[in-house]
C-alpha cells in the first residue's frame, strides 16, 4: 500500500456529491416502490385482499425499518467518516509541512 495519500479538495467534494446523489436516488426509489405497493394494496387500489394486504403492509414496514432506515443511518456514518478522513489528512499535511 502506498505511504502517501493524495486527496484533493475537488476530488473529495466530487466523491461526496456523487455518493450523496446515488444514496438519495436509492432512498427515493425505495420510498416510491413502497408507496406504489401501498397504494395498490389499499382498499381502492385494485389489489386489495384483506389478509394479503395486511401482510404486504407488514412487509413494507419491515422494508422501511429494516432496509431504508439503516441505509439513511449508514449514509450519515459514511459522510462523517469521509469528513473525519479529510480532516485527518489535512492535519497530517499541515504537520508535515512544518
Amino acid at each position: 500500500m502506498a505511504d502517501i495519500v493524495n486527496l484533493q479538495q475537488s476530488e473529495y467534494d466530487s466523491f461526496m456529491t456523487q455518493l450523496e446523489t446515488i444514496h438519495g436516488d436509492a432512498i427515493s426509489r425505495i420510498e416510491k416502490i413502497s408507496s406504489d405497493i401501498r397504494t395498490l394494496s389499499s382498499i381502492d387500489g385494485g389489489f386489495y385482499i384483506d389478509q394479503i394486504s395486511e401482510k404486504i403492509a407488514t412487509l413494507l414496514d419491515t422494508l422501511d425499518s429494516g432496509i431504508k432506515n439503516p441505509m439513511v443511518i449508514n449514509m450519515q456514518a459514511s459522510c462523517e467518516s469521509m469528513s473525519d478522513f479529510a480532516t485527518i489528512i489535512a492535519n497530517v499535511d499541515s504537520c508535515c509541512n512544518i
